[in-house]
C-alpha cells in the first residue's frame, strides 16, 4: 500500500519479491478478502484493503513509536539508578562518575548511597541497589563482580611530611614512630595488613585506628601521623595532605558489584562504562 509495487515493497523490506508475494497471499487467505486486483500489470487495491490499511496505519503508527522509543533509550537511558559505594568513593570518584554521567544522560535519576563493603553486597541482594561500587569486594553468591581499573595503597602524611615529595617510601618508613590504622575488617585493611606481615612490620603498633578512611585522612592532615590508604581516597576533597609513593608497591581492584542477573539496565551499564573511564584518566 505504501509503496505501490510488490518489487518496491520488498525493497523496503530487504527480502526477496517472491516472499512478498508468499506473505501477500497468506494474508489474502487469512482474511478471506481479495486486497488487490492485478490491473494493467499493476496491484490495485481493493476497497476492502483500503479500509484495513487505514486501520493498520493507528498499529504502524504505535510500532514506530516503541521503536523510536527503544532507539532512544538505548541512546540515551532514563529512568531511575540506584548506586551504592564505599564512603571514600563517595567523597572522590563517585562525584566525578556522576557529574560525567548527568552531563551525557541528563534524563536518568540517580540516587546515592554509601555503606561499607559487607552492607554494600546485602543491599544489592535486597534489590535496595542497582550496582555497588567497592575495592576488592569479597566473592558472594549472587554477585557479580567486574574489576574496572586498580589504584595503588599510598602513604599519606601530614602536609609538612619532610620526606622527598618524588622518591617512594619503604613500608617500615610508613608505619614508624606515630602512625594511624585502618584496622582489618574490610578488604582494603585486610590486603594493607597481610602487606604488612609479609614484610615482617606488622609488630608495629598504631597511635590511632580509624576503620573509617577518610576520618584516618583527616587525622594526617592534623599532623596525627602516616595512614596506608588507597590513591582515590588520598586525593579526595579535604585538608592538605603529603602523599608517597610505597614499595614495596601494592594496588587494590577497583569493582563494580551489581546481584546476578541484575544487570538489566541500559543505565547501570553506561555509569559501569563511565566509572571505567574515569579510572583510566
Amino acid at each position: 500500500m505504501r509503496t505501490g509495487s510488490l518489487s518496491k515493497a520488498a525493497e523496503l523490506l530487504c527480502v526477496s519479491q517472491p516472499a512478498v508475494s508468499k506473505v501477500l497471499a497468506h494474508a489474502e487467505r487469512s482474511a478471506g478478502l481479495k486486497l488487490f486486483a492485478r490491473t494493467h500489470g499493476r496491484l490495485q487495491a481493493t476497497r476492502e484493503a483500503e479500509l484495513l490499511f487505514a486501520e493498520t496505519q493507528k498499529l504502524q503508527s504505535s510500532l514506530d513509536s516503541i521503536r523510536d522509543l527503544a532507539r532512544n533509550l538505548a541512546l540515551r537511558p532514563q529512568g531511575l539508578l540506584r548506586i551504592g559505594c564505599l564512603p571514600s568513593l563517595g567523597m572522590s570518584l563517585i562525584p566525578q562518575a556522576v557529574e560525567a554521567f548527568r552531563a551525557s544522560y541528563p534524563e536518568v535519576s540517580l540516587k546515592v548511597q554509601t555503606r561499607h563493603t559487607t552492607e554494600l553486597l546485602n543491599a544489592l541482594l535486597t534489590r535496595e541497589l542497582d550496582v555497588g561500587v567497592a575495592l576488592n569486594p569479597p566473592a558472594r553468591p549472587g554477585i557479580e563482580a567486574l574489576e574496572l581499573g586498580r589504584t595503588a595503597v599510598v602513604c599519606v602524611a601530614p602536609p609538612d611530611d619532610p620526606s622527598p615529595a618524588g622518591e617512594a617510601l619503604a613500608l617500615e618508613d610508613c608505619v614508624e614512630g606515630a602512625w594511624i590504622s585502618i584496622g582489618n575488617v574490610d578488604p582494603l585493611g585486610e590486603a594493607i595488613g597481610h602487606l604488612l606481615e609479609t614484610q615482617g612490620v606488622d609488630g608495629q603498633l598504631a597511635a590511632v585506628e580509624a576503620q573509617t578512611w577518610y576520618v584516618a585522612r583527616a587525622l594526617a592532615a592534623r599532623g596525627v601521623g602516616r595512614v596506608l590508604l588507597d590513591e582515590i581516597t588520598a586525593r579526595s576533597a579535604g585538608e592538605p595532605v603529603a602523599i608517597r609513593r610505597v614499595e614495596p608497591e601494592l594496588t587494590i581492584g577497583v569493582f563494580a558489584v551489581w546481584r546476578d542477573g541484575g544487570m538489566d539496565s541500559q543505565a547501570g551499564r553506561a555509569f559501569v562504562d563511565v566509572l571505567r573511564a574515569r579510572l583510566a584518566t
